[in-house]
């Protein structure tokens, strides 16, 4: 009877593996002539803006660039701290590289923007991952190392 149950086990959870990967992937990579290019400019200038006004020593309230979660949430104390670990880890900001967008499939209007940075004391290219919501604001910024998929 024990064998039973335990076979019976091993087959629901094929099946219930089977099912999810044939799930619908939540995002999908734009091609070239679906991305904004306003938007993807949008996303560039505040990433920018962010990483070189820190490298000046600047860190300030953000403004209406931003939904106001990310206002409240992205401090210029939260800024500070957070660039002292990405120049502990990286150096100093350089520049950054627009390399691709994805939209989720959801029917959520934000896009992600990725970009390739470089910074002064690594040959490391970490990923720069500004998120836009469905009015152009920036609703997310992250630094983290690069993949090639988006996870």
């Amino acid at each position: 009877m024990m064998k039973r149950q335990v076979v019976l086990v091993f087959l629901l959870c094929g099946v219930i593996l089977a099912g999810c990967s044939k799930l619908k992937p939540a995002f999908r990579k734009l091609a070239a002539a679906e991305v904004d290019a306003n938007q993807k400019a949008v996303a560039e200038q505040v990433a920018t803006k962010l990483l070189e006004g820190w490298r000046a020593g600047k860190f300030e309230a953000l403004g209406e660039e931003a939904t106001l979660s990310m206002r409240k949430t992205f401090t210029a104390e939260l800024q500070k701290s957070s660039y002292q670990e990405i120049t502990g880890l990286f150096g100093e900001f350089k520049s950054m590289q627009y390399v691709e967008s994805w939209a989720p499939n959801d029917g959520t209007l934000s896009v992600i923007h990725r970009f390739k940075a470089s910074f002064a004391k690594s040959p490391a290219t970490p990923e720069i991952r500004v998120v836009l919501d469905g009015n152009g604001k920036l609703s997310g910024l992250w630094l983290k190392p690069w993949e090639d998929k988006l996870r």
